[in-house]
This record gives structure tokens, sequence and C-alpha cells, in this order.
């Protein structure tokens, strides 16, 4: 995944999500009332889901709290419902 933060006093990005095998009848079940698309079923049962990454942080200068529109903005752009049709 590309950095979310890439500035000099900043690097931030998060490691590629590992994945976990997804039981085929939970798969079914999800697929049969509609929380999941056939493509996601498919997805999920061949390569597994996507259940945690990691994320690298390097700063300089030490801590200085967060900024709220800058969490926002990163929390949407990290959403694991938009990586996953960039998986290989």
């Amino acid at each position: 995944m590309k950095p979310f933060s890439d500035f000099p006093f900043l690097k931030q990005a998060f490691t590629e999500g590992e994945r976990f095998r997804v039981r085929r009848a939970r798969a079914e079940r999800l697929l049969r009332n509609g929380s999941i698309t056939q493509n996601q079923f498919d997805e999920f049962t061949q390569k597994g889901a996507i259940g945690s990454h990691l994320e690298n942080l390097q700063r300089k200068g030490g801590f200085k709290g967060f900024n709220q529109h800058a969490v926002s903005i990163i929390i949407a752009e990290t959403d694991p419902r938009k990586q996953q049709g960039n998986q290989k």
C-alpha cells in the first residue's frame, strides 16, 4: 500500500494485509444473505480475507498529536474494502 503520509518529518504506510483462510460454509452463508458479492466470495474462498496489517511509522521531532482532518483522510484511504480489488 502506498504511504499515506510522506513528508520529511513523517512517513507512514501500512504493510500488505495478512490474509486468513475463510471457511467455505461461512462465505456461502454471507453470499446467500447478500452480505458479500460473488466476486468477494470467490476472492475469500480462493485467496482468503484480509484480516490484519501493520502500520510503519517514522517520525522526526517526536510525537506532536493528531490532526483530525488528516486522520479522517487516512481512515478513508486505508479502508480495506477499497484495497480488495487491487490485490494481486
